[in-house]
């Protein structure tokens, strides 16, 4: 069945129920606004998959993925990798169950997962800075640039470096004293 069709069947009775409008609709996309709340249903022909979109008009929509379902909304509901069907049939009895905040329109329950999506974006980013930041210094260790690999890990999280790394970074601290 045709994604917007699936959509239409399945889940325009339950926004319908909640006071949703129905503000889009084409093959792929099908959205739904309530006050300034907005729902996102997509689909991607080309990567053959599903995203779940919820967010405030103004503001950062939020995927709702399996990291999402699982840590936010403590549900073990999958979104990710799902046919067509399945992926709607899942996004249903989320907002049936564990969602049922958000489909009524929550503020805090908004709020809260806009926040979670700001901390889990940082986390994201500051995991990929120190992994920059950890290649770096390996760099510098192979070259013998100690003040490099001092300058490198000291910008990286302390609770994240290995034993070796602080093993580095004592070794370079004692050749530069040198």
């Amino acid at each position: 069945m045709e994604f917007k069709k699936l959509i239409l069947e399945k889940l325009n009775p339950l926004f319908i129920k909640f006071g949703f409008r129905l503000i889009e609709k084409s093959k792929e996309i099908v959205k739904y606004e309530l006050d300034n709340l907005i729902i996102t249903i997509v689909h991607n022909p080309r990567e053959n998959s599903n995203t779940l979109w919820v967010g405030k008009e103004g503001f950062k929509e939020v995927e709702v993925d399996d990291q999402v379902m699982k840590e936010f909304f403590n549900s073990d509901l999958k979104l990710s990798n799902l046919p067509q069907e399945t992926f709607v049939n899942n996004v249903l009895l989320f907002f049936l169950g564990d969602g049922k905040g958000v489909i009524k329109g929550n503020e805090s329950d908004i709020i809260s997962l806009e926040k979670f999506n700001k901390k889990r974006s940082k986390e994201y980013t500051e995991s990929l800075l120190n992994k920059q930041f950890l290649e770096a210094a390996n760099k510098a260790w192979r070259e013998g640039n100690y003040a490099d690999v001092i300058k490198y890990l000291k910008r990286v999280n302390e609770k994240s470096l290995t034993t070796s790394f602080k093993q580095k970074y004592k070794i370079s601290q004692q050749r530069l004293r040198k």
